[in-house]
C-alpha cells in the first residue's frame, strides 16, 4: 500500500482544508514531517489511520475528538485519501459524527464512509472496514506493528515481558483459537475432577447410612472405603435381613388371625346379652306407648275443628274491614270535590295573568334596544379614554428615542475598544485548551484507577467478614463432628442390648440361633436412640455444607485479591494508603481544571461578543437614522388620534338625547323585574292547569273503588253465614262442645309422640329379629367360653404381636436404610469411575498444552508464538548489527527463571565487546530506539512472509530519533535508507534538525492563532 494523495478539512488542528500530494515528491520516497509540538504532525498519521481503519494511529487519541476546535459548525470535518495497491489505485473518503452544515440549519451528522474500488463503491461502514482488512491483508494491530509505528510505542515490543508478547503476538498472528482451546481443556480438566470429588463425597455421606452391627466384613470395607467389597457385603447383609423379616411377617400373620377370631366371639356374646335386657325394656314401655296414641287421635280430630273455626273468623274480619274501605273512599272522594272547585277559582285569576304576556314583552324588546345603546355610547368613551392615553405615550416614545440616540453613539466607542480586547483573547484560549486536554487525560486514568482501588477494599473487608465466619464454621463443625462419631460408636455398641433385650426362652438368637441365653448384653445408659443420632447427624451435614460455602468464598475472594494487586502492582496491605494518595492527586488535577475552566470561560465569554460588536458597529448609523424617522411618524400618529377623539365625543353627545332612563343599572333592573313577572305568571298557570288534570283522575279513581268494594261486601256478608253454619255442624258430628281446643297438641309435642310410637314399634321388631338370628349364631359355636376366658387370650396373643412387631419395625427401617444407600452408592461408583478415567485424559492433555513443569511452563500457543519470535529475532538482527557497528545481537532468553509465570518469548541482548548476555532494558535510550526499530522492521518482514506475501510499500515512524547521537543517528538513517532504495516510502516524524539537513523532502507544519498550516517542501 502506497499513500498518493491525502486531503485533511476542518481534522485535528488544521481549520480548513489541506492537501498533501506524495506524488510530487520526484521519486524520493524518504521524507520527515517537522514542526513545534501541538501544530499537528502526528495528525498527518492519524488520518491516514483513521481514512483506512476508522481508527487514530496511537492509544492516547480517540476518533470522537477529530474535529478541529478552530473550525464552526458550519464546517465538516472529513478525510480523503488515495493509494496504490498492486498497480490499482483505490478512494476512501471518511467523515465523524459530528454537529454540521444541513439545508437549513446546523445539525447532527452520523459517521460516514465512502470507498470506491474499481466500479464499486461502498458506503456501510462495516463492510467498508472488512473490504479495507481484506485488501490489504493487515488488520489494524498489525498495520500498527509494520506500517505506522505510533508515538510512545516504540519500546513496547522491546521491554515487554513474555506474558505481554503473547498479548501483542497473539493479536498479529491469530492464535486466539489456541489459547481458547488451552482454556477449554484447563476448564473441563476442573470440572472432571470437581465431578470425582463431588462424587466421593456422596459416597461417604450415604455410607454413614450403614449401620454394620455384628457384620464385620461389612464394617472393616466401611473402615477401609473399599467401595467394591462394601457393596458386595451389604447384598450379602440385605439378603439376610430380608428372610428374617418374612420368617417375622409370617408369625405376626398368624397372632393377628388368633386375636380377630376371639374378638369375634367377644362381640357375639355381648351383642347376644344386650338384645336380652333391651326385650325386657321394651315390654316395660307398653302401657305409655297406649296412652301416647290415644292423644294422637284425640289431636287428629280438634285439628278438623280448628280449620272450620279459623274459616268462620277469616270471613266476619273480611266484612268488618269492606266496611271500613268503603267509608275510606267516600271520605276521600268528598275531599277531592272540594279541592276541585277550589282549583277553578284560582284557575280564572292565572288566565286573566296570562293574557297579559304580549304586552309584558313588547316592553322588554324596547328595554333591550335602549341597552345596546347604552353600551354603545360606554364603548365609545373608552376608546376616547384609550386614545388620549396613546396620545400621552406617543410623547414618552419621542423623548425615549431621542436619548437612545445618544446612547448608541457612546456604545460605538466602547465596542470598537472590546474588538481589539477579543482578538486578544483568541490566543489566550488555545494555551487554556491544550493544557485542560492534558488535564483531562490524566482525571480519566485516575478515576479508573480510583475505581480499581475501592473494589480491592471492598473485596479486602468481604475477605475479613469471609475468615472470621470460616474460623466459627470450622471449630463449630470440628465439634460436632467428634460428638458424631463418638455417639456413633456408642450407638453401634448398644445395638447387642437392643437384641438381647427381646431374647424369649425357647426363641432361637437371631445372631448365633441358640435356644439358651445364659450371659445376654446389657443396654448402656449412656447411648443415644437411632432417632437422637439421626438429628445429630443431620446437624453434622449442615455445618459442613456452610463449612464448604465459606471454603469457596474465601478462595475466590483470595483470586480476586490477586487479580487486583496484579492489575495495580500494589499489595493488599498498602491499598488505603495508594487510595488516599490518588485521592490527593485527583484533588490537585480538579483545582487545576477549575482555574483553567474559570480563565477559559472568562475568555470565551469575551469572544463571543465579537460578531455582536462588529454588528452593533455596523448598525450604529442605521439606528440613528430609523429613530429620526420614528419621531416624525409619532407626530403624524398624534394628529390623526386627536381628531378621531373630537369625532367620538360628538357621536356620543348626539346619542344621549335619545335615551329614556340614560342608566344602565335602570334599563336591567326594570328587565330582570318583567323578566321575572313573566316566568311566575307561566308557572302558575301551568301548575294550575295540571293540578285540574289531577284532582279529575282522582274523583274518577275514587268512584270506581267504591263499587267496587260494595259488590265485594255483600259477597263477604253471604260467605260469613256458610262458615257458621259448617262449624256447627261439624261439633255437633264430634260430640265436641266450644272447649275443643283442650285436646290439640303442640306441633314439637306432637312430632315427640308420633316418633316415639314409631320408635317403640321398629325396635320391638328389630329386637325380636335380632335375637333369634344371634341365638342361632351363638349356638352354632363349637368351643364355647366365657367373654372374660376369650379376653385374657386375646391379651395374651397381643402382647406376643406387640413384641414380634418392634423387632419387625426395627429390622425393616435398618433394610430400607441399607437398600437405599446401596443402589446410590452403586450409582455413584460407576459414575465415578466413568468420570475419573475421563479426568486423568483432560488433565493430562491441559497441562500439556497450558504449560507445566515437565514442559519449563511453555504453553502449546507461547511454542508456536516462539517460532515466530525467532524469525523476528532474525530479521531484527540483519539490520540491529548494522545500526550498532556489529556490537549488539538480540537473543531469545533461553535460561529458565523462578517461578511459574509465562516464559520463551523475553528478550536478551549479546554484547561482543564484552561477549556477555544482559537484558535489554540495560540498553541506553539511544541504544533502545535501534533495538526497537530493527525489531519493529523484522516484526514487519515476518508477518508480510506469513501473510501471503502481503506487499507493504510504506512506512511511518513517529519520533525517537532525538536519543541518537550523531553516529547512531548515521547509521539509522543508512538504515531507512537502505528501506527507501527498495521503493519503500517511508515517512519520519521529528524534531532533529540534523535530519533535515539529511533528509531533503520536508513536510513543515506551522502553527497559528487560526489553525495549523502545511507546506511541503522539496
Amino acid at each position: 500500500m502506497r499513500p498518493l494523495k491525502l486531503t485533511l478539512n476542518a481534522f485535528g488542528p488544521y481549520k480548513g482544508k489541506v492537501e498533501i500530494d506524495f506524488t510530487q515528491f520526484n521519486q524520493k520516497t524518504l521524507f520527515l514531517v517537522s514542526g513545534p509540538t501541538g501544530a499537528g504532525k502526528t495528525t498527518i498519521f492519524d488520518a491516514i489511520a483513521y481514512a483506512l481503519y476508522d481508527e487514530a494511529s496511537g492509544t492516547s487519541r480517540g476518533k470522537d475528538s477529530f474535529k478541529s476546535q478552530f473550525s464552526t459548525d458550519d464546517d465538516l470535518c472529513y478525510v480523503e485519501l488515495e493509494f496504490e495497491l498492486a498497480g490499482k489505485r483505490y478512494y476512501i473518503k471518511r467523515s465523524p459524527a459530528q454537529k454540521g452544515p444541513g439545508s437549513r440549519k446546523i445539525k447532527q451528522h452520523d459517521s460516514k464512509v465512502e470507498f470506491i474500488h474499481g466500479k464499486n463503491v461502498t458506503t456501510k461502514i462495516p463492510i467498508a472496514n472488512q473490504e479495507i482488512k481484506d485488501l490489504l491483508s493487515l488488520s489494524y494491530e498489525q498495520f500498527k506493528q509494520i506500517v505506522m509505528l505510533p508515538q510512545g510505542e516504540f519500546k513496547k515490543m522491546l521491554e515487554s515481558n513474555s506474558a505481554d508478547k503473547e498479548k501483542i503476538f497473539r493479536t498479529i498472528f491469530q492464535t486466539n483459537r489456541m489459547n481458547e482451546f488451552q482454556m477449554s481443556l484447563k476448564e473441563e480438566a476442573r470440572l472432571l475432577k470437581s465431578d470425582v470429588e463431588q462424587s466421593d463425597k456422596v459416597m461417604e455421606r450415604f455410607v454413614s447410612f450403614i449401620f454394620p452391627q455384628d457384620n464385620h466384613a461389612l464394617a472393616e470395607a466401611i473402615a477401609l472405603m473399599d467401595i467394591a467389597q462394601l457393596v458386595i457385603e451389604l447384598d450379602k447383609s440385605i439378603d439376610s435381613s430380608k428372610e428374617t423379616i418374612q420368617v417375622y411377617t409370617n408369625e405376626m400373620d398368624r397372632f393377628r388371625k388368633d386375636i380377630q377370631q376371639n374378638q369375634e366371639r367377644i362381640t357375639d356374646l355381648t351383642e347376644l346379652e344386650q338384645l336380652e335386657e333391651q326385650k325386657i325394656e321394651l315390654v316395660a314401655l307398653e302401657n305409655e306407648m297406649e296412652n301416647k296414641r290415644t292423644k294422637v287421635k284425640q289431636n287428629e280430630q280438634a285439628q278438623r275443628l280448628v280449620s272450620y273455626k279459623e274459616e268462620k273468623q277469616k270471613t266476619a274480619k273480611e266484612k268488618l274491614r269492606l266496611e271500613a274501605e268503603v267509608k275510606t273512599a267516600e271520605q276521600a272522594l268528598t275531599g277531592t270535590v272540594l279541592a276541585l272547585r277550589e282549583n277553578k277559582e284560582k284557575g280564572v285569576v292565572a288566565e286573566e295573568e296570562y293574557a297579559t304576556l304580549s304586552e309584558k314583552r313588547e316592553k322588554i324588546i324596547e328595554l333591550k334596544q335602549e341597552e345596546n345603546q347604552i353600551q354603545a355610547i360606554e364603548l365609545k368613551k373608552i376608546k376616547i379614554d384609550t386614545l388620549e392615553k396613546e396620545t400621552i405615550q406617543g410623547q414618552l416614545d419621542s423623548e425615549k428615542q431621542t436619548a437612545s440616540l445618544v446612547k448608541h453613539r457612546e456604545q460605538l466607542g466602547k465596542n470598537k475598544q472590546l474588538a481589539l480586547e477579543i482578538s486578544q483573547a483568541r490566543n489566550g484560549v488555545t494555551l487554556i485548551q491544550n493544557e485542560l486536554t492534558k488535564v483531562k487525560e490524566e482525571q480519566t486514568k485516575l478515576v479508573a484507577k480510583q475505581a480499581q482501588y475501592n473494589e480491592l477494599i471492598q473485596l479486602i473487608g468481604q475477605k475479613e467478614e469471609t475468615v472470621r465466619l470460616f474460623k466459627r464454621a470450622d471449630a463449630k463443625y470440628s465439634a460436632i463432628q467428634q460428638n458424631y462419631q463418638q455417639q456413633q460408636v456408642l450407638f453401634n455398641r448398644n445395638i447387642a442390648g437392643l437384641l438381647a433385650s427381646e431374647l424369649r426362652e425357647e426363641t432361637p438368637c437371631l445372631v448365633c440361633g441358640s435356644l439358651d441365653h445364659p450371659l445376654p448384653a446389657t443396654l448402656s445408659k449412656d447411648a443415644l436412640s437411632k432417632e437422637e443420632l439421626e438429628a445429630i447427624e443431620v446437624d453434622k451435614d449442615n455445618c459442613y455444607q456452610e463449612y464448604t460455602i465459606l471454603t469457596n468464598d474465601l478462595a475466590h475472594l483470595n483470586e480476586q485479591i490477586k487479580k487486583y494487586e496484579a492489575s495495580l502492582q500494589v499489595v493488599s496491605e498498602n491499598a488505603p494508603e495508594q487510595q488516599v494518595q490518588l485521592a490527593l492527586e485527583q484533588q490537585t488535577l480538579d483545582k487545576y481544571k477549575v482555574n483553567y475552566m474559570k480563565d477559559k470561560k472568562r475568555l470565551d465569554q469575551l469572544i463571543e461578543q465579537e460578531e455582536n460588536t462588529k454588528q452593533q458597529i455596523e448598525d450604529g448609523q442605521e439606528q440613528e437614522k430609523q429613530v429620526v424617522s420614528m419621531i416624525q411618524e409619532l407626530h403624524s400618529a398624534q394628529q390623526h388620534i386627536n381628531k378621531q377623539i373630537q369625532e367620538l365625543k360628538n357621536e356620543v353627545k348626539e346619542a344621549q338625547t335619545d335615551l329614556i332612563y340614560g342608566d344602565i343599572d335602570q334599563v336591567q333592573a326594570v328587565l330582570e323585574q318583567l323578566t321575572t313577572e313573566i316566568g311566575q305568571i307561566e308557572f302558575t298557570y301551568k301548575e294550575s292547569y295540571e293540578e285540574k288534570n289531577k284532582l279529575e283522575k282522582l274523583e274518577a279513581q275514587y268512584k270506581t273503588t267504591i263499587e267496587s268494594f260494595n259488590t265485594q261486601l255483600n259477597a263477604s256478608v253471604k260467605n260469613a253465614a256458610v262458615a257458621l253454619a259448617a262449624f256447627e255442624q261439624q261439633l255437633e258430628t264430634t260430640g265436641y262442645d266450644e272447649q275443643f281446643e283442650e285436646y290439640l297438641v303442640e306441633n314439637e309435642r306432637l312430632e315427640e309422640l308420633v316418633t316415639d310410637i314409631a320408635n317403640y314399634d321398629k325396635k320391638v321388631w328389630v329386637n325380636q329379629d335380632n335375637y333369634k338370628k344371634q341365638k342361632q349364631k351363638v349356638a352354632a359355636i363349637k368351643e364355647q367360653y366365657s367373654i372374660e376366658e376369650y379376653q385374657e387370650k386375646s391379651k395374651i396373643k397381643e402382647t406376643k404381636l406387640k413384641e414380634r412387631d418392634e423387632r419387625y419395625q426395627e429390622l425393616i427401617g435398618i433394610t430400607n436404610n441399607h437398600e437405599s444407600a446401596n443402589l446410590e452408592i452403586k450409582k455413584y461408583y460407576q459414575a465415578k469411575e466413568a468420570q475419573l478415567e475421563k479426568y486423568r485424559l483432560y488433565s493430562e492433555l491441559s497441562e500439556l498444552a497450558n504449560g507445566s513443569k515437565e514442559t519449563d511452563y511453555i504453553s502449546f500457543e507461547r511454542y508456536v508464538l516462539a517460532s515466530y519470535f525467532k524469525e523476528i529475532i532474525e530479521a531484527a538482527n540483519l539490520r540491529f548489527t548494522q545500526m550498532t557497528t556489529n556490537r549488539y545481537s538480540l537473543l531469545k532468553r533461553e535460561e529458565k527463571v523462578k517461578g511459574a509465570g509465562a516464559k520463551g518469548l523475553d528478550l536478551d541482548i549479546f554484547d561482543n565487546y564484552t561477549g556477555k548476555t544482559r537484558s535489554v532494558r540495560t540498553l541506553s535510550g539511544g541504544e533502545s530506539f535501534k533495538a526497537s526499530l530493527a525489531l519493529a522492521l523484522g516484526l514487519s518482514d515476518v508477518i508480510q512472509n506469513h501473510s501471503g506475501g502481503v506487499s507493504v510499500d510504506t512506512l511511518f515512524i513517529d519520533e525517537g530519533f532525538g536519543t541518537l547521537d550523531s553516529d547512531s543517528l548515521d547509521s539509522a538513517i543508512e538504515t531507512l535508507f537502505e528501506l527507501n532504495k527498495t521503493g519503500r516510502l517511508v515517512g519520519i516524524i521529528s524534531h532533529v534538525e540534523e535530519l533535515k539537513m539529511r533528509i531533503p523532502v520536508h513536510i513543515d507544519v506551522t502553527k497559528t492563532s487560526e489553525g495549523s498550516q502545511i507546506e511541503v517542501k522539496m
